[in-house]
């Protein structure tokens, strides 16, 4: 298909492709409210290592890397759910008693994002209710800033994790998730449409083509 015929067709079914964008966008946002917890909590946490005076700078990222990794994973340990639970902020009935179910309750309530390069890790919690993010949030801060040392190696006073910010209660998804995923709905609709039009076009004059050409040939059959 040439260019030319290609932007037309394309300008000829825009309609079509435009409500298409509509229509997944409409289904995006619908799914994005369905799926995600009304509300989420978010803290920043600085690893800091208190005792790295005789480090190069390159040993210092590394290790700041490692310990961001190490406590990261850690988040989502039955240890660290068990030492949040005995901080007192979370009730032990809050998750379910089944250690797979309660594992995997927990990974769908809690999300981690490392930037490991400036040493940071943010946390953020989404529940039915604002007051039971604010409540896991307050422990996993808790358990971060003073029982770090359970979770990692090395001498208890040698990483001190700081509150960089938070906890900012606010509710989910935010006014820019769900632009994006509009946005990506919208477009994703029409790209999609388009697509499957083009495809049926070159589907139709292909065959119209193989017709014509059984007729030519039929013609000429007939003449000789």
């Amino acid at each position: 298909m040439e260019i030319q015929q290609f932007f037309a067709l394309i300008k000829g079914k825009a309609g079509s492709i435009l409500l298409s964008g509509t229509l997944l966008a409409g289904i995006s946002f619908f799914a994005l409210v369905m799926i995600e917890k009304p509300f989420q909590s978010e803290m920043d946490f600085l690893i800091v290592q208190t005792n790295a005076g005789g480090q190069d700078f390159y040993t210092q990222f590394k290790s700041s890397e490692y310990l961001g990794k190490v406590l990261s994973e850690a988040l989502f340990s039955e240890r660290f759910i068990d030492t949040v639970v005995e901080t007192g902020k979370v009730n032990s009935e809050f998750l379910p008693f089944d250690k797979k179910d309660r594992l995997k309750a927990w990974s769908k309530m809690v999300s981690v994002k490392k930037n490991l390069e400036l040493g940071i890790i943010s946390i953020t919690v989404k529940n039915d209710r604002e007051r039971d993010a604010s409540r896991v949030i307050s422990g996993i801060a808790e358990v971060l800033t003073q029982k770090n040392s359970l979770f990692r190696g090395g001498d208890e006073k040698s990483v001190e994790i700081r509150v960089m910010s938070g906890p900012i209660n606010q509710q989910n998804p935010t006014f820019v998730e769900m632009i994006k995923v509009i946005l990506a709905g919208f477009f994703s609709g029409c790209f999609l449409s388009g697509f499957f039009i083009t495809l049926r076009y070159e589907a139709l004059r292909k065959k119209s083509m193989h017709a014509n050409a059984i007729h030519l040939n039929d013609i000429l059959g007939t003449e000789v």
